[in-house]
């Protein structure tokens, strides 16, 4: 892309789908001097990615970057489970060379998984890559008796708001017994105002406590998120 190409992009940013509903679109634009797309849910950010070549390793969501550091730091996890698909960009992130790991995505809604492929560059051909149609809480009280993964990341949105019963006690016990021993759980959490965690990620990080043996908050790059995470391991 030109560098004229760029000025105009980041003076019109491009519309490339609109939901018949409204809620639900993706936009092309110019962020950091670099060309991205956004899919945004009554106008907030769920899922982007840079344009260029380094789009599939290089996280444009600051969040998507520290889980990304998170995975690099800890070793062991190979065997993922993400509750809450939006564009897909976090597995293509998490798979890029690393033909060790694969990834089960838990999406409620078959339209973002038809998005994601047309607008994200998603591979559903990739062998590493299993994605389930189906709710994340079912999914996750479903397959409550099976320790089968290293790492279960939450990131289940319809815009700013997070699934309640998912961030509630039963429930993060059942991800709890999906867990390898020294498993992490890291949750997507936002936050009240820049660099103010919500009430909602303490209260969250005292349940956790009174399941597993360590908690952590990391604190995103510009305070909008932060990185709940949970383990048997010290963190």
């Amino acid at each position: 892309m030109t560098l004229f190409e760029q000025f105009m992009l980041f003076l019109f940013p491009r519309t490339r789908f609109r939901s018949k509903d409204r809620h639900i679109e993706i936009r092309d634009t110019i962020e950091d001097g670099r060309a991205v797309r956004l899919l945004l849910y009554d106008g907030v950010r769920e899922s982007g990615m840079y344009l260029d070549e380094h789009g599939d390793k290089d996280p444009l969501f600051k969040y998507m970057r520290t889980l990304k550091l998170m995975t690099e730091h800890h070793q062991g996890l190979n065997n993922a489970l993400l509750i809450g698909g939006g564009g897909f960009v976090f597995p293509k992130i998490f798979l890029k060379d690393h033909p060790e790991r694969t990834m089960t995505v838990v999406e409620v809604d078959a339209g973002y998984v038809n998005l994601a492929k047309k607008y994200f560059a998603l591979d559903t051909n990739d062998k590493r890559l299993t994605i389930k149609i189906q709710d994340g809480l079912e999914f996750i009280r479903q397959n409550s008796n099976f320790a089968a993964y290293d790492l279960v990341i939450f990131d289940a949105y319809t815009g700013s708001a997070a699934s309640k019963a998912i961030l509630s006690r039963d429930a993060l016990r059942q991800v709890y017994s999906m867990l390898r021993p020294n498993g992490i759980y890291a949750l997507n959490l936002i936050n009240e105002a820049h660099d103010v965690i919500s009430m909602e990620t303490h209260m969250t990080n005292e349940s956790l406590k009174t399941i597993f043996a360590h908690t952590r908050i990391v604190r995103c790059p510009g305070g909008g998120n932060c990185i709940l995470m949970a383990s048997d391991r010290k963190l």
